[in-house]
């Protein structure tokens, strides 16, 4: 049994929080930089909180990050991850900031997506590629015009309503690999989504031109005993490339996730491991105003622990160092 509630059109929330003209020029310049950083030799940085949760500590950190954007090199390009969403694996906990909640009340959607414009919005203004997941492709009509940067999750990547809509975005798609490390399945889920595809949605047939900006995002895994770090495989999926003739050669790794262990600090040496190896094109790192988990504190994450700003900073000023280093 469904119970529905409509929402007001795309049009409303775009009125409300609108791309103008000078904004969509800016977001034009954002989309050319993360496009340049997966097709060129720019190192992609996807940094900021596991899961948006506070407009004014999420703006706050994006004020902070475009300042530290500042003093990097143009080698650098700085993406800030906005998450809206989360998938959640047992389909409890934090649910992300779309699903705004009043106290004592139900999901409040359509202030949520109120919410997500204008956390986007200002990191727009200040010439900040933004990055969400691709978790529920309804929300692409509310927002993705804002979106310079989508990410598939471990458990949407073989989804294949998820690669269909893919296929069609006109912004670079970072595909991860599941949660049992399955490389060759991320590839194929690359491959997959750089072609045409035609699906059925809303009572429509759907057709896209396929995505040539799709590449894997390793994000490592878990065997049953302990997590395993594989970012070693970027070689690989390279060469898995070649093979699945996938034409973009661009790999990023997720520093956090499997990847750490969940633990925050561990994606620093990640992140630096990462910035010496010329497989790797970029990395995702999660990052608030401070760090840690908690339920309930300003700029501290709900859901995986991140690292502090300070410490993002200084990571961030190394990994430039290195990418330099390594571009002689």
């Amino acid at each position: 049994m469904y119970k529905t509630f409509a929402l007001p059109s795309a049009n409303y929330f775009k009125k409300i929080y609108p791309l103008t003209d000078q904004l969509k020029k800016t977001k034009r310049q954002s989309d050319r930089l993360v496009q340049d950083a997966v097709t060129k030799s720019k190192f992609l940085v996807v940094v900021g909180p596991c899961s948006a949760d506070d407009v004014q500590a999420v703006i706050e950190y994006a004020t902070k990050l475009s300042q530290l954007k500042k003093s990097l090199s143009d080698k650098i390009v700085l993406a800030m991850r906005i998450f809206t969403a989360k998938p959640r694996t047992d389909g409890d906990g934090y649910q992300g900031v779309l699903f705004h909640r009043h106290e004592d009340a139900p999901y409040d959607l359509q202030q949520g997506i109120v919410d997500v414009r204008q956390m986007m919005l200002f990191a727009i203004q200040l010439g900040l590629p933004v990055a969400d997941e691709l978790l529920y492709p309804d929300c692409i009509k509310y927002y993705g015009d804002l979106v310079s940067y989508y990410s598939l999750g471990a458990r949407s990547s073989m989804d294949a309503l998820h690669r269909g809509f893919a296929s069609g975005l006109n912004v670079p798609v970072g595909v991860k690999n599941s949660i049992d490390g399955d490389i060759v399945a991320m590839v194929k889920g690359v491959y997959a989504i750089s072609r045409p595809k035609t699906f059925p949605y809303g009572g429509k047939q759907i057709v896209t031109n396929g995505n040539k900006l799709a590449h894997a995002v390793l994000r490592g895994y878990h065997d049953g005993n302990k997590f395993v770090n594989n970012m070693d495989s970027a070689s690989t999926v390279r060469q898995l490339y070649q093979q699945y003739d996938v034409a973009n050669s661009f790999v990023m790794v997720d520093c956090s996730h499997a990847n750490s262990g969940k633990v925050a600090k561990l994606q620093i040496d990640n992140a630096l491991q990462c910035a010496r190896d010329k497989n790797v094109g970029g990395i995702m790192l999660e990052s608030y105003l401070f760090g840690g988990q908690a339920k309930q504190c300003y700029g501290v994450s709900k859901t995986d622990e991140c690292l502090s700003f300070d410490q993002t900073e200084l990571l961030l000023k190394q990994v430039d160092e290195l990418v330099n280093l390594r571009s002689k």
